[in-house]
């Protein structure tokens, strides 16, 4: 019992609960206005509280003698940063590729990704605590996004006399939503949220699951409520994907030929018609080979000219979240008389694996899939450990979610945070 509680109150488990409820949930002071300075200078603030019990077990396992050999997933990681440590050096935007104020990006803010990984994936363990906390953050966290949707303006996120539905350039030019902003941001975070929390009532009679599947209906109608194609498409990709790395040999067996089958149907149905829905009228555009700049809310038009450019600079990139700043042509929006109806300059690829491939260089992309693929095969390997389940199938949601996601400060600590926690637990217990 008392080796239990040592380990229930170990200081890296706890700063972990501490960070899931925090950061999600901590609204700024100024409103979405301001939310990416507020949460950078929190995310700065937790990770220097961290650092604290990291440094005493350090240099407690020095003395000892009993520090363990890195792992792969965490040399995949130094490696990953020197990358971008070396593509900020060789960038010809000087200092702000090591940080930079717009975006509260840069290689020092990947340095902090990069450490929360080293220290979870050494130090942390995902237990039934932090379970909880995840359910609880979620839920304040869909309770406040539902009040949103009624039209309220609760914590004055919105400015003055506005709510959710002036967005989208009615009052504002974005929509926000929670205690994140940008609904992409959004969606994204709750579809990694989902399949953790449904994830971890597999194999659970009902009695014991209600309590976990309220949140995960309260988040999954959120992001339903918030129609935002990242999110939703990455659920469904990901989903997909977990469904056939979790489901029985047996069941296996049938399920990839029936995905392979509706796959075959689904893209023969999109052949021979146009439906009157955007999205789907665009993949019909598509598998004809008429894809235009408009299509994805301007996601071809930003990696198409990417795509041209990454070859100048293939080794180092342009910088760490350097694309805003590396001359890129601005997105335009035409009307149906052909005039102008918005202009929005290209900040971000909107696409997380070309982002780092443009703004860090090849080397930093081959790096960043060796540390993602190597933690998601531990995780299929580990697949029957519960704590590996949940944190795997989060995972590959939000990684499909991010495929059409721009990546932001906001979000980034959770994905580092589920990739050293999923290590650790499909990992031998490490100094």
């Amino acid at each position: 019992m008392r080796n239990r509680i040592l380990k229930t109150a170990d200081p890296v488990i706890l700063w972990t609960g501490l960070f899931l409820a925090v950061y999600l949930l901590f609204p700024g002071r100024y409103g979405y206005a301001g939310i990416s300075r507020e949460k950078t200078l929190l995310f700065c603030g937790l990770m220097a509280l961290l650092l604290i019990p990291w440094a005493v077990l350090l240099i407690r396992d020095l003395k000892n003698k009993s520090l363990r050999p890195l792992t792969a997933p965490q040399i995949a990681a130094l490696v990953y940063l020197l990358c971008t440590v070396l593509s900020a050096a060789f960038s010809s935007f000087g200092r702000i590729a090591w940080y930079n104020r717009a975006a509260h990006e840069g290689a020092v803010t990947v340095g902090l990704y990069v450490l929360l990984f080293l220290i979870l994936s050494r130090r942390g363990r995902p237990t039934k605590g932090l379970f909880l906390v995840l359910c609880a953050a979620a839920t304040a966290f869909c309770l406040l996004c539902l009040l949103q949707a009624l039209g309220r303006n609760p914590l004055r996120l919105y400015p003055a006399g506005t709510n959710y539905y002036d967005g989208n350039g009615v009052k504002y030019k974005s929509a926000y939503a929670g205690t994140v902003g940008n609904v992409d941001l959004v969606s994204a975070l709750l579809a990694m949220a989902v399949p953790i929390l449904l994830a971890c009532m597999r194999g659970l009679p009902l009695k014991r699951t209600w309590p976990v599947l309220l949140p995960a209906a309260a988040c999954l109608g959120i992001l339903l409520w918030l129609r935002v194609l990242c999110g939703l498409v990455g659920l469904a990709m990901g989903g997909a994907v977990c469904l056939a790395v979790l489901c029985s040999g047996k069941t296996r067996k049938w399920l990839l030929p029936a995905y392979a089958v509706l796959a075959a149907g689904g893209i023969a149905l999109l052949w021979f018609l146009d439906p009157p829905v955007q999205f789907l009228h665009e993949l019909h555009e598509l598998l004809h080979g008429r894809a235009e700049d408009s299509f994805g809310s301007g996601r071809i038009f930003i990696w198409r000219q990417m795509l041209r450019r990454v070859p100048d600079r293939l080794f180092f990139g342009v910088g760490p979240d350097m694309a805003r700043f590396s001359g890129l042509a601005p997105f335009v929006r035409l009307d149906e008389s052909g005039a102008v109806a918005a202009t929005a300059n290209v900040t971000d690829a909107h696409c997380l694996p070309l982002q780092i491939l443009y703004c860090q260089g090849l080397p930093a992309l081959l790096s960043w899939l060796w540390l993602v693929g190597t933690v998601l095969f531990r995780w299929i390997r580990n697949r029957e450990d519960r704590a590996a389940a949940c944190l795997g199938c989060g995972l590959v949601c939000f990684l499909c979610a991010m495929l059409f996601c721009l990546s932001s400060i906001i979000i980034m600590p959770f994905f580092w945070l589920a990739l050293g926690l999923l290590d650790a637990a499909a990992a031998k217990p490490q100094n």
